[in-house]
This record gives structure tokens, sequence and C-alpha cells, in this order.
């Protein structure tokens, strides 16, 4: 009897050794090869399914994120206002409003009068518009832009007094300097895209991170 097999009540009992596993055949040999090739074509298919499943889903996220980062693209400009609160009445004003979608986080905030940099609304009026005298000068309002976050359709006034004859000159004298002001500011989305603008065009300057400015205008 030989060792690696023994006969118990005529039925053979297979060792470890001897098992295995294998794909049960017909005993027809075009039949097989049929099955296989069904098998095989199979799974290409499912193959390429999943692939073009994975491919399909990448575009999604990508349209998706697209989508979100268009419904965040804060876009900031300036322009003059000579419109009161109240109808009728008379105040200028030099503004920036937010005309994008999102909320803009204004990181840095550089202003310049004939290239020379200025600090403050303040100390840019007296060179513009008051020949860099403190004396008899208009009282007006500011506001500060840099470090500030404005929202959808958000209008910051960073200058503001009305139209009074006190003021005329002064209107005039500011209406005719902006040729000569140059803005520079930097700021980001909700999802940290910044952009550089001169608050002038739709077309800011798309950067990393925000420029740190020689003198910072605080307003």
């Amino acid at each position: 009897m030989s060792p690696t097999r023994a006969r118990i009540a005529g039925a053979a009992i297979v060792t470890p050794e001897e098992a295995h596993h294998e794909i049960p055949k017909s005993g027809h040999r075009w039949i097989d090869i049929s099955v296989a090739g069904c098998a095989l074509v199979v799974s290409v298919t499912s193959l390429f399914v999943a692939m073009r499943h994975g491919r399909s889903m990448e575009r999604m996220a990508e349209a998706n994120a697209k989508l979100v980062q268009a419904n965040s693209w804060p876009v900031l400009q300036r322009y003059q206002s000579d419109t009161g609160p109240v109808p009728g009445s008379k105040v200028y004003s030099l503004n920036v409003v937010n005309n994008g979608v999102g909320p803009a986080k204004v990181e840095a905030v550089e202003v310049t009068w004939k290239g020379q940099p200025v600090a403050s609304v303040r100390e840019l009026v007296r060179l513009c518009c008051e020949n860099g005298s403190e004396a008899n000068e208009p009282e007006f309002e500011t506001s500060t832009l840099m470090g500030s976050v404005l929202r959808a359709a958000e209008v910051r006034k960073i200058v503001e007094f009305p139209e009074d004859e006190l003021h005329d000159a002064l209107r005039g004298r500011l209406h005719l300097a902006m040729r000569e002001i140059r803005w520079n500011v930097c700021y980001c989305s909700v999802f940290d895209e910044c952009w550089v603008s001169n608050l002038a065009n739709l077309h800011p300057d798309s950067v990393k991170e925000c420029p740190v400015p020689k003198l910072p205008f605080r307003g």
C-alpha cells in the first residue's frame, strides 16, 4: 500500500500534500477556453469600469472644488461718491467695496502719493490737498481697511466729509489728486487664496501670500 494513500471502507483519503485547487473543467477544450475567455473579458471590463469611475469621481471632486472657489471670489475696488445717507444730502466719500463673492480678508495695504508712501488718510490729505500744512485743516472721518474683513457687497468708507463751503476746496483737490494716488492692496479669500490689487480693475494678481508693505497704510 502507498504511504501517501490509504483505503478505508473502499474510500480514498487524499493527504494535504496531494490537495490542491483548480478550476473545474468540462472535459471539452473549446468550452473551457470560452469560459476562461469570458472570465478574462469580465475581469478586464470590471477593471476598465473601475478606472472610469475613479476618473469620474476625480473630475467631480475637481468640479466641486472649482464651484466652491467660484463662490468665494472676492474683488475689491474703489470708487468716489457724493451721495449722503439722507435723500438730497451731499457727502463726499472715497470708498472700497467688495464687488465679488465671499468675504475678503484684507492683509496688507500700501498707498503712495506721487511715489511717496503714506501711513494714513490724514497724511495723504496734508500732502495732496493741504500743501503739507495742518493749519485750518477741515475735519473728516476715516476708516481702517487693513486687518479687516469685507463681506460681499460691503462698503468701507476710507474718508468721508460733507460737501459744504468748508470742505469744497478739499473735495476738489482730493478729486484731482486721485490720478497721483496709487493703491496696493493684498487680500485673501476664506480658502487663503490671495490677490494683490490696485483697486481699479477686475484682474488682480494672484500671489501665494501677501507681501509685507514697507509702510503700512493704517487708514
